[in-house]
C-alpha cells in the first residue's frame, strides 16, 4: 500500500493543482496531500544527517590547451583579437543542419591558410590596423558542409560583422581549387563586412536591378549567370550578394580564369560585370585606400605559396 501511494504521488506531482481539482475529490486529495507531506518530511530527516562536500559538483570543463591552442593565441588572438574555434560548440554552430566537428589536424591547415592567404595578405595591403579593426572576432571551423534543403550548400556564413563560420574543414586541401573556394568565401564574407560598416554607391544596385531572381539563383546554369552579367548564379539573389561575389571572385580567379569568364559571358555579360567591377574598385579606394588589383596580386602570389608549402 505504502508502495502504491508513493507511485501516485510522484505522479500526481508533475499534474497542475487546477487539474487535481477536477480529477479528485476531497477525500482523495486529503490523503495525496498526506502522502506529499511525508515524503518531504522523510527526505529532509535522511539528508540532515549527510556530511556535505566543500568540493562544487560543477566542475570546470575545459579542455587542455594543446600546442595548436597555444599557436593560435599567438596567431590569431594577440595579434587580431580573433577567437578561431576548431572545437564544435553548440552555441557557435547553426541548428538548422546536421554538422560535424572539424578533425584538428585539418583545422590547422585551414588556420594557417586563412592566416596567411587572408588576414595576413590584408595586412600587406592596407596595415595590421586595418585587418585587426574589420576583421570578425569569432572564426568557427566546421567539419561537415551544411545542406540547405533546396539541395544547395552552404560553405560559409557572416553574422553582423562579428562572426564567419567555416564549413567542410574535414575536406580541405592545399590544391587550386580547394584554396579557391576557402578564400571566396572569406573575402566575401569580409566585403559584406566592409560594406556594412561604409556602403557602396547605390549605382551598383540599378546595373542589374531587373535581373535578380532572390531565391531561383539555384536553378541556373553559370553560363547563363555570366551571359546574364553575373560572375555566378548566387550573385542572382540580391544586389549585396552581387558585389560580394564579384568582388571575392576578382580576387581569387586568376587572370587566365577571369578572361575565361569574361569570354563564357560574351560582349553584353561581360560589359556587365566590368561596369560592377569598375564601382567596386572606386569603393574600396575611396573607402578604404585599398587598391583591388594590388590586392588580387598579393592575394594570387600567397596562393601560389601556400600551394608550395609556405605558411603552412
Amino acid at each position: 500500500m505504502n508502495t502504491k501511494r508513493l507511485h501516485v504521488s510522484f505522479h500526481i506531482g508533475r499534474v497542475s493543482p487546477f487539474a487535481l481539482r477536477l480529477a479528485l475529490g476531497g477525500g482523495q486529495r486529503r490523503a495525496i496531500g498526506f502522502s506529499l507531506f511525508a515524503i518531504a518530511f522523510v527526505l529532509c530527516v535522511a539528508c540532515s544527517g549527510d556530511d556535505l562536500s566543500s568540493t562544487s559538483i560543477f566542475q570546470d570543463s575545459a579542455a587542455p590547451k594543446s600546442t595548436f591552442d597555444e599557436w593560435i593565441y599567438e596567431n590569431y588572438v594577440v595579434p587580431y583579437n580573433i577567437d578561431l574555434k576548431y572545437r564544435l560548440e553548440d552555441k557557435e554552430t547553426d541548428f538548422e543542419h546536421y554538422l560535424v566537428p572539424a578533425r584538428t589536424e585539418l583545422s590547422e591547415k585551414v588556420a594557417k591558410a586563412v592566416l596567411y592567404c587572408w588576414l595576413q595578405a590584408y595586412d600587406e595591403v592596407a596595415g595590421q590596423d586595418f585587418t585587426r579593426t574589420y576583421c570578425p572576432k569569432i572564426i568557427q571551423l566546421v567539419g561537415s558542409y551544411a545542406h540547405n534543403k533546396k539541395g544547395t550548400v552552404k560553405m560559409g556564413t557572416a553574422e553582423d560583422g562579428l562572426k564567419v563560420t567555416l564549413y567542410a574543414v574535414n575536406f580541405f586541401k592545399t590544391d587550386r581549387s580547394t584554396l579557391n573556394t576557402y578564400f571566396q568565401i572569406m573575402h566575401h564574407e569580409f566585403t559584406h563586412i566592409l560594406t556594412q560598416n561604409k556602403d557602396y554607391d547605390t549605382e551598383f544596385r540599378v546595373i542589374s536591378d531587373n535581373d535578380y531572381v532572390t531565391g531561383e539563383w539555384s536553378t541556373i546554369q553559370e553560363s547563363d549567370a555570366l551571359k546574364a552579367g553575373f560572375i555566378d548564379a548566387y550573385a542572382m539573389s540580391e544586389y549585396n550578394e552581387d558585389f560580394a561575389e564579384t568582388l571575392s571572385y576578382y580576387l581569387i580567379y586568376t587572370p587566365a580564369q577571369w578572361a575565361q569568364k569574361m569570354r563564357t559571358a560574351g560582349d553584353n555579360g561581360s560589359a556587365i560585370i566590368n561596369r560592377k567591377l569598375t564601382v567596386i574598385r572606386d569603393y574600396m579606394r575611396s573607402a578604404w585606400d585599398i587598391d583591388l588589383d594590388n590586392m588580387r596580386d598579393v592575394l594570387q602570389r600567397r596562393i601560389d605559396e601556400v600551394i608550395a608549402g609556405k605558411g603552412m
